[in-house]
């Protein structure tokens, strides 16, 4: 890798999905764009869902993601996502993320009931413990 370049790497929990050597790198953050190069100085970062543009020597990448997190330590960059997709053309990246989020739409759901029912569980054994009830399940 050239060293004005930035190791680019993109990780979702399956594995890696990008590995690639970038001269500049934009991500969307609560505070606006924040741009990062080869060199730069340290950063961690949050990353808000939207999308992401990187500069490499095959030319402009989009990278769309449900946020994440970033670290940079001015060699490589990593970014922890639960879903990314990317590409050279935008409109095309934007018609892989909605296929990727249909896919993961049930799953989504799922979690929400899940979550929704894990808050009530908890919320029941706070009130029964609070009451002195002691709380027993079984």
């Amino acid at each position: 890798m050239a060293e004005r370049e930035l190791a680019l790497v993109v990780r979702m929990p399956n594995g890696v999905a990008l590995e690639e050597g970038v001269t500049s790198l934009r991500v969307p953050t609560d505070s606006g764009q924040v741009g990062l190069r080869a060199r730069s100085e340290p950063a961690a970062l949050v990353v808000e869902p939207g999308l992401a543009l990187a500069a490499s020597r095959r030319g402009r990448l989009f990278i769309a993601t449900l946020g994440g997190l970033l670290q940079c330590d001015g060699k490589r960059a990593v970014l922890l996502t639960p879903l990314a997709v990317f590409g050279p053309d935008a409109g095309a990246v934007r018609a892989d993320l909605e296929r990727a989020l249909g896919a993961l739409r049930p799953d989504l759901e799922l979690r929400a009931v899940l979550q929704r029912l894990e808050t009530g569980i908890l919320q029941e054994l706070r009130g029964s413990s609070a009451a002195g009830g002691g709380g027993s399940l079984g």
